[in-house]
């Protein structure tokens, strides 16, 4: 997280994070990151996104609701380890290269576009998804709401499967702010019990295991994976002007399954792909 009202100090070793207003209406406002590139297969369609997470405080004086949104990052920052041994909330002062409210990247040239990071220049005004969030009782809190439209957040997270140099993650930001007891401490990844959860699903791209001559026939090898519906096609040509053509289609298999597909070898050439749906 990153604080106002300590703009030069660094909490990534603590197991929460803030986003809100203090009591004097004073922000903190969240950053997260995951590996995408690193558990996911390349070139995979992402179906499915959702982030839960934990409230774990809220002011002791009573809380304020407030709206929390998503923001995709656009450019990088450093995490830090700082977690005082006093318990304080607010950190401890950032060394190299550790993220404050004042800079991605502390005591280096890097900043901010304005203090907090700013919109445009420092993260997508955009809102990827949004929340309402009350106290802990109604935790976890799931980005977006299951009632909202999920391609915003499905979109960022492909993007950053494709071009693993642009996952820079997300600000997380109270859109009340500045208004007094909106802050809440959310449950970091060093929370050893409710570290927040991406919750993905996607179709892993199909792979030719194995093509031959068998005869008179050119034959496609590929496992099926239970639940995918397939399609073999080809084309003449590799030109522009020349178009995909099914050979046959496939319905999904209720398990995975090793298939063949077989094509009467013709006197011109083909080209084969395979794709899933």
């Amino acid at each position: 997280m990153i604080m106002e009202i300590a703009p030069s100090n660094n909490a990534g070793g603590l197991a929460w994070l803030t986003a809100g207003g203090n009591h004097y209406g004073v922000p903190s406002r969240g950053l997260l990151k995951f590996d995408i590139a690193g558990n996911i297969p390349p070139h995979s369609k992402i179906t499915a996104a959702s982030l839960n997470l934990w409230v774990t405080q809220v002011p002791g004086d009573g809380y304020a609701v407030g709206y929390f949104d998503l923001h995709r990052l656009l450019r990088d920052w450093g995490e830090g380890t700082n977690n005082p041994a006093v318990g304080s909330g607010q950190g401890s002062p950032a060394t190299t290269n550790e993220a404050t409210w004042l800079s991605p990247f502390a005591l280096t040239t890097n900043s901010w576009s304005a203090p907090g990071a700013a919109a445009t220049n420092d993260y997508d005004p955009a809102v990827t998804a949004f929340q309402i969030v009350y106290n802990v009782a109604q935790s976890p809190y799931t980005f977006p709401d299951p009632a909202d439209d999920p391609a915003p957040m499905i979109a960022d997270v492909q993007t950053w499967l494709d071009h693993p140099a642009t996952n820079f993650g997300w600000i997380f930001i109270c859109e009340s702010e500045t208004v007094a007891n909106t802050t809440r401490r959310f449950a970091s990844r060093e929370d050893p019990n409710l570290p927040p959860l991406l919750q993905l699903g996607y179709i892993v791209p199909p792979r030719m295991d194995l093509v031959e001559k068998a005869g008179s026939q050119f034959k496609v090898h590929f496992t099926a994976q239970a639940g995918q519906a397939y399609a073999v096609e080809f084309r003449a040509s590799l030109a522009p002007a020349d178009t995909w053509s099914t050979l046959t289609n496939l319905s999904a298999p209720p398990a995975t399954t090793n298939l063949i597909i077989g094509d009467p070898i013709s006197s011109t050439q083909r080209f084969y792909r395979l794709v899933t749906y």
